[in-house]
Order: C-alpha cells, then sequence, then structure tokens
C-alpha cells in the first residue's frame, strides 16, 4: 500500500455540489487547489483513486471516529503528486 500526497483542484471546496457540465466550468474558472495526503488504491494514465480520511466537524461531538472517502479524481486535475511511504 502507498500513501501518496497530492495537489488537486478542488471543485468541491466550496461546498457545493454540480452536475457534470456545471462541474467542468468550475474546475475550468476556479483557481482552488485541495492538498491531500491519502492511501493509493489506483493510478492509471486517466485518473487517480486516493483513499482519504475525513474527521467530523468540532461540532459533532457524539460522532469521534474517522470516515474513509473515496476519491476520484481525473489526472488533468493533479499536480504535485509524489509517493510518502510504500508497505512491502
Amino acid at each position: 500500500m502507498k500513501v501518496v500526497s497530492f495537489e488537486w483542484k478542488d471543485a468541491f471546496g466550496n461546498g457545493g455540489w454540480f452536475d457534470r457540465d456545471e462541474l467542468k466550468a468550475v474546475v475550468e474558472d476556479v483557481d482552488l487547489w485541495s492538498y491531500t495526503t491519502g492511501f493509493l488504491v489506483k493510478k492509471t494514465k486517466r485518473e487517480l483513486i486516493v483513499c482519504t480520511t475525513w474527521q467530523p466537524p468540532n461540532e459533532c461531538h457524539r460522532m469521534k471516529e474517522k470516515f474513509c472517502n473515496i476519491h476520484k479524481i481525473p489526472m488533468t486535475w493533479v499536480r504535485n503528486y509524489r509517493v510518502l511511504s510504500e508497505a512491502k
């Protein structure tokens, strides 16, 4: 299992959900990059699939556990990709 870090053009950083055409327009217009670290699930020429964790906000006092998110990101949205560690 590889641990990777990368920056990607995060159209969801503004808290909105978009359909396919709206998402494409937002990604082209917005210069918002998110730094992400996670476990590499799969990397192809077209996409990067990464498993990351998410901690609920502090106001969710009863929810202490972390949840797993799977990100499927087009490689055209990714920059500064690197492997941090690799399990043998």
